[in-house]
């Protein structure tokens, strides 16, 4: 099966999948859209997922996939167009490449992020990062962090970012953690605005265990993705690792991930001034 997904809310999106779904039906048997997110990947497994939107809408895709990651081949109808790498343009171009499966991929870990409650936990998946912070209150927050049962930190200040490297060009970044290339098997912490002099981002083995907690009293907000938020308070316990299963995006065959950096962040550029 090849599935369509998009925001159906978005009318750029819908004219976009209606340009692209009769070529896919000419090309395969099994087509399905999806444009409200009715449809349960649980049972409808597809082979391609062709996901038209912005960044934000391939995190959503990903994590509603599960454990049953396919590749995505993300068309930009976003504003930045990190991991959807295609323009519209482009992927009418590619179409029979990518139905062939022949156009290249990218595997990058996912976290399993277990938060554990009174004896009961709580299983959630996230593709880009875990973010603690504060309630919004304007306090500092107070995180305990623990990997592989030694204790590692005690991050004061405003929380802190668990990055996968496929994730740490966002909040990872702004925060002012390292850019990870997205195959490389770690997890990064960034404190964000720590109060302090001494603590800057650790970079960690990716199959943990990481351990994060508050104190009795506290309370923090955990947000997966930008998208997913939870409260935890003191007693409860987040506990970050690699996921059982890794995200595959589509990559464009002509552009390599640091051509993609430049793209996008104009990293490495070099300023000049002209010459009179």
């Amino acid at each position: 099966m090849i599935l369509l997904v998009g925001d159906g809310k978005r009318a750029d999106v819908v004219h976009g999948i209606a340009q692209v779904e009769p070529l896919v039906r000419e090309r395969a048997s099994d087509v399905r859209v999806d444009l409200d997110q009715s449809l349960d990947l649980s049972t409808h497994r597809p082979r391609l997922v062709l996901n038209f939107g912005g960044d934000g809408s391939i995190l959503h895709i990903a994590r509603r996939l599960g454990e049953n990651q396919v590749p995505i081949l993300g068309v930009n109808f976003g504003k930045f167009g990190f991991l959807a790498e295609f323009e519209l343009p482009e992927l009418l171009v590619r179409l029979d490449e990518a139905l062939a499966g022949k156009l290249p991929v990218r595997n990058s870990i996912m976290l399993e992020v277990n938060i554990t409650r009174e004896g009961r936990t709580t299983e959630m998946l996230a593709v880009n990062d875990v973010v603690l912070q504060h309630e919004p209150d304007g306090r500092m927050s107070t995180i305990h962090a623990r990997f592989a049962e030694t204790e590692i930190a005690t991050i004061v200040g405003d929380g802190v970012v668990i990055s996968t490297p496929l994730g740490s060009t966002a909040h990872n970044l702004s925060a002012g953690g390292p850019i990870v290339h997205p195959e490389v098997d770690a997890i990064v912490v960034t404190p964000i605005c720590p109060h302090t002099l001494s603590l800057r981002p650790l970079t960690l083995p990716a199959a943990g265990p990481l351990e994060l907690w508050v104190d009795q009293g506290d309370s923090i907000r955990v947000t997966l993705d930008g998208q997913n938020t939870q409260k935890i308070s003191g007693g409860d316990k987040i506990t970050v690792r690699r996921a059982r299963r890794a995200i595959t995006l589509v990559t464009h065959p002509s552009r390599s991930y640091f051509d993609t950096l430049r793209l996008k962040f104009g990293w490495s550029s070099r300023h000049t001034t002209p010459r009179r």
